[in-house]
Protein backbone atom coordinates (compact mmCIF):
# COMPACT_ATOMS: atom_id res chain seq x y z
CA UNK A 1 0.00 0.00 0.00
CA UNK A 2 1.46 3.36 -1.06
CA UNK A 3 1.17 6.23 1.41
CA UNK A 4 1.15 9.87 0.40
CA UNK A 5 1.49 12.49 3.13
CA UNK A 6 0.09 15.78 1.88
CA UNK A 7 -0.11 19.38 3.04
CA UNK A 8 3.49 19.43 4.23
CA UNK A 9 4.69 22.90 5.18
CA UNK A 10 8.13 22.36 6.71
CA UNK A 11 11.24 20.26 6.29
CA UNK A 12 11.01 18.49 9.65
CA UNK A 13 7.55 17.09 8.89
CA UNK A 14 8.61 16.05 5.38
CA UNK A 15 11.74 14.19 6.40
CA UNK A 16 10.08 12.66 9.46
CA UNK A 17 7.24 11.30 7.31
CA UNK A 18 9.79 9.79 4.95
CA UNK A 19 11.73 8.22 7.81
CA UNK A 20 8.48 6.64 9.00
CA UNK A 21 7.82 5.05 5.62
CA UNK A 22 5.95 7.58 3.47
CA UNK A 23 6.26 6.90 -0.27
CA UNK A 24 5.18 10.34 -1.48
CA UNK A 25 5.13 13.85 -0.06
CA UNK A 26 2.71 16.48 -1.33
CA UNK A 27 3.27 20.23 -1.26
CA UNK A 28 0.11 22.29 -1.82
CA UNK A 29 1.11 25.24 -3.98
CA UNK A 30 -0.12 27.47 -6.73
CA UNK A 31 -3.06 29.77 -6.24
CA UNK A 32 -4.07 32.95 -8.01
CA UNK A 33 -0.84 34.82 -7.34
CA UNK A 34 2.01 32.66 -8.56
CA UNK A 35 4.91 35.06 -7.84
CA UNK A 36 4.06 35.10 -4.12
CA UNK A 37 3.95 31.30 -4.11
CA UNK A 38 7.38 31.12 -5.74
CA UNK A 39 9.04 33.72 -3.51
CA UNK A 40 10.00 32.55 -0.97
CA UNK A 41 7.78 29.48 -0.31
CA UNK A 42 8.84 27.52 -3.37
CA UNK A 43 12.49 28.04 -2.53
CA UNK A 44 12.35 26.02 0.67
CA UNK A 45 10.20 23.38 -1.07
CA UNK A 46 12.89 23.02 -3.72
CA UNK A 47 15.64 22.80 -1.10
CA UNK A 48 13.65 20.26 0.93
CA UNK A 49 13.00 18.05 -2.09
CA UNK A 50 16.76 17.92 -2.72
CA UNK A 51 17.08 16.03 0.58
CA UNK A 52 14.61 13.29 -0.35
CA UNK A 53 16.12 9.82 -0.72
CA UNK A 54 15.86 8.08 -4.04
CA UNK A 55 12.52 6.37 -4.52
CA UNK A 56 10.44 8.89 -2.57
CA UNK A 57 8.23 11.00 -4.81
CA UNK A 58 7.59 14.69 -4.32
CA UNK A 59 4.32 16.04 -5.71
CA UNK A 60 3.36 19.58 -6.56
CA UNK A 61 -0.29 19.58 -5.47
CA UNK A 62 -1.70 22.51 -7.37
CA UNK A 63 -4.96 24.36 -7.90
CA UNK A 64 -3.61 26.21 -10.92
CA UNK A 65 -5.52 26.00 -14.20
CA UNK A 66 -2.89 26.93 -16.79
CA UNK A 67 -0.56 24.20 -18.06
CA UNK A 68 2.40 26.54 -18.44
CA UNK A 69 2.04 27.78 -14.86
CA UNK A 70 1.77 24.23 -13.57
CA UNK A 71 4.83 23.08 -15.48
CA UNK A 72 6.88 26.15 -14.56
CA UNK A 73 6.16 25.73 -10.86
CA UNK A 74 6.84 21.99 -10.88
CA UNK A 75 10.10 22.50 -12.77
CA UNK A 76 11.09 25.28 -10.37
CA UNK A 77 10.72 23.14 -7.27
CA UNK A 78 11.97 20.05 -9.17
CA UNK A 79 9.17 17.78 -7.99
CA UNK A 80 9.02 14.27 -9.39
CA UNK A 81 5.26 14.51 -9.81
CA UNK A 82 2.31 16.82 -10.35
CA UNK A 83 -1.13 16.49 -8.81
CA UNK A 84 -3.76 18.44 -10.73
CA UNK A 85 -6.48 19.15 -8.20
CA UNK A 86 -8.89 21.20 -10.29
CA UNK A 87 -10.99 20.07 -13.26
CA UNK A 88 -8.94 22.08 -15.70
CA UNK A 89 -9.62 22.07 -19.42
CA UNK A 90 -8.66 18.76 -21.00
CA UNK A 91 -6.41 20.58 -23.48
CA UNK A 92 -4.40 21.95 -20.58
CA UNK A 93 -4.03 18.44 -19.14
CA UNK A 94 -2.88 17.19 -22.53
CA UNK A 95 -0.32 20.00 -22.63
CA UNK A 96 1.02 19.07 -19.20
CA UNK A 97 1.28 15.43 -20.27
CA UNK A 98 2.99 16.29 -23.54
CA UNK A 99 5.62 18.47 -21.91
CA UNK A 100 6.72 16.38 -18.94
CA UNK A 101 7.72 12.88 -17.98
CA UNK A 102 6.84 13.54 -14.34
CA UNK A 103 4.23 11.35 -12.68
CA UNK A 104 0.77 12.91 -12.95
CA UNK A 105 -2.05 12.43 -10.46
CA UNK A 106 -5.48 13.73 -11.43
CA UNK A 107 -7.91 14.43 -8.61
CA UNK A 108 -11.54 13.46 -9.12
CA UNK A 109 -14.23 14.41 -6.61
CA UNK A 110 -16.09 11.24 -5.69
CA UNK A 111 -19.48 12.92 -5.25
CA UNK A 112 -19.28 14.78 -8.56
CA UNK A 113 -22.23 13.66 -10.74
CA UNK A 114 -19.79 13.54 -13.65
CA UNK A 115 -17.08 11.60 -11.79
CA UNK A 116 -17.30 8.58 -14.10
CA UNK A 117 -17.18 10.79 -17.17
CA UNK A 118 -14.13 12.62 -15.83
CA UNK A 119 -12.31 9.37 -15.10
CA UNK A 120 -12.58 8.43 -18.76
CA UNK A 121 -11.76 11.96 -19.94
CA UNK A 122 -8.53 12.29 -17.98
CA UNK A 123 -7.48 8.64 -17.95
CA UNK A 124 -5.22 8.74 -21.04
CA UNK A 125 -3.21 11.66 -19.67
CA UNK A 126 -2.48 10.74 -16.06
CA UNK A 127 -0.58 8.01 -14.27
CA UNK A 128 -2.81 7.86 -11.19
CA UNK A 129 -6.16 9.10 -9.95
CA UNK A 130 -6.86 10.46 -6.50
CA UNK A 131 -10.46 10.26 -5.28
CA UNK A 132 -11.14 13.08 -2.85
CA UNK A 133 -13.95 14.93 -1.12
CA UNK A 134 -15.12 18.51 -1.64
CA UNK A 135 -16.43 20.93 0.95
CA UNK A 136 -17.61 24.52 0.45
CA UNK A 137 -16.29 24.45 -3.10
CA UNK A 138 -12.78 23.43 -2.07
CA UNK A 139 -11.26 20.15 -3.19
CA UNK A 140 -8.86 18.34 -0.87
CA UNK A 141 -7.65 19.13 2.61
CA UNK A 142 -11.19 19.54 3.88
CA UNK A 143 -11.18 16.78 6.50
CA UNK A 144 -14.56 15.69 5.17
CA UNK A 145 -14.84 11.90 5.01
CA UNK A 146 -15.23 10.49 1.55
CA UNK A 147 -17.90 8.10 0.29
CA UNK A 148 -15.94 4.86 0.34
CA UNK A 149 -18.63 2.83 -1.44
CA UNK A 150 -18.54 5.27 -4.34
CA UNK A 151 -14.74 5.14 -4.30
CA UNK A 152 -14.89 1.37 -4.70
CA UNK A 153 -17.15 1.71 -7.75
CA UNK A 154 -14.94 4.31 -9.36
CA UNK A 155 -11.80 2.26 -8.71
CA UNK A 156 -13.42 -0.61 -10.60
CA UNK A 157 -14.06 1.69 -13.57
CA UNK A 158 -10.46 2.64 -14.31
CA UNK A 159 -7.30 0.75 -15.15
CA UNK A 160 -5.12 3.42 -13.55
CA UNK A 161 -3.85 3.02 -9.96
CA UNK A 162 -6.02 4.99 -7.53
CA UNK A 163 -5.24 6.77 -4.29
CA UNK A 164 -8.11 7.44 -1.90
CA UNK A 165 -8.34 10.57 0.24
CA UNK A 166 -10.91 12.59 2.08
CA UNK A 167 -11.16 12.57 5.85
CA UNK A 168 -8.69 9.73 6.35
CA UNK A 169 -7.01 9.40 9.74
CA UNK A 170 -5.37 6.65 11.82
CA UNK A 171 -8.76 5.58 13.15
CA UNK A 172 -10.60 5.05 9.86
CA UNK A 173 -7.87 4.22 7.32
CA UNK A 174 -8.11 0.46 7.93
CA UNK A 175 -11.82 0.36 7.19
CA UNK A 176 -11.44 2.61 4.15
CA UNK A 177 -8.73 0.39 2.69
CA UNK A 178 -10.70 -2.78 3.29
CA UNK A 179 -13.79 -1.29 1.65
CA UNK A 180 -12.11 0.25 -1.39
CA UNK A 181 -8.94 -1.79 -1.97
CA UNK A 182 -6.99 1.13 -3.45
CA UNK A 183 -3.46 1.41 -4.77
CA UNK A 184 -2.63 4.00 -2.13
CA UNK A 185 -3.92 6.33 0.57
CA UNK A 186 -3.45 10.08 0.94
CA UNK A 187 -3.74 12.01 4.19
CA UNK A 188 -3.36 15.62 5.29
CA UNK A 189 -5.88 16.98 7.79
CA UNK A 190 -6.19 13.66 9.62
CA UNK A 191 -2.58 13.84 10.82
CA UNK A 192 -2.42 17.58 11.48
CA UNK A 193 -1.81 19.36 14.76
CA UNK A 194 -4.10 22.08 16.03
CA UNK A 195 -2.91 24.99 18.12
CA UNK A 196 -3.59 28.69 18.57
CA UNK A 197 0.13 29.22 18.05
CA UNK A 198 -0.02 28.51 14.34
CA UNK A 199 -2.46 28.13 11.49
CA UNK A 200 -4.56 25.02 11.09
CA UNK A 201 -2.72 22.21 9.27
CA UNK A 202 0.57 24.12 9.51
CA UNK A 203 2.22 21.28 11.41
CA UNK A 204 1.87 17.51 11.41
CA UNK A 205 1.55 15.18 14.39
CA UNK A 206 4.42 12.70 14.04
CA UNK A 207 2.75 10.11 16.24
CA UNK A 208 -0.32 10.21 13.99
CA UNK A 209 1.87 9.90 10.89
CA UNK A 210 3.59 6.85 12.34
CA UNK A 211 0.32 5.19 13.30
CA UNK A 212 -1.30 5.97 9.95
CA UNK A 213 1.59 4.58 7.92
CA UNK A 214 1.92 1.47 10.07
CA UNK A 215 -1.75 0.60 9.58
CA UNK A 216 -1.71 1.29 5.84
CA UNK A 217 1.46 -0.70 5.27
CA UNK A 218 -0.17 -3.82 6.67
CA UNK A 219 -1.93 -4.11 3.29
Amino acid sequence: MKVKICGISNEIDALTAISLGADCIGFVMGGKVLPIEVEPYAQWVRETIKKFPKGVDSFLVTHLFDADDILDLSNYIKSTGIQISEDIDIEEVKKVRKNTNKKIIKTVVTTDPKATEKLKLYEPYCDYFLLDSRDSGYTGGTGKENNWQMCRRLIDMTEKPVFIAGGLNPENVKGAIEETKPYGVDVSTGISCYSERYLRKDRKDHNKIEKFIKIAKEY
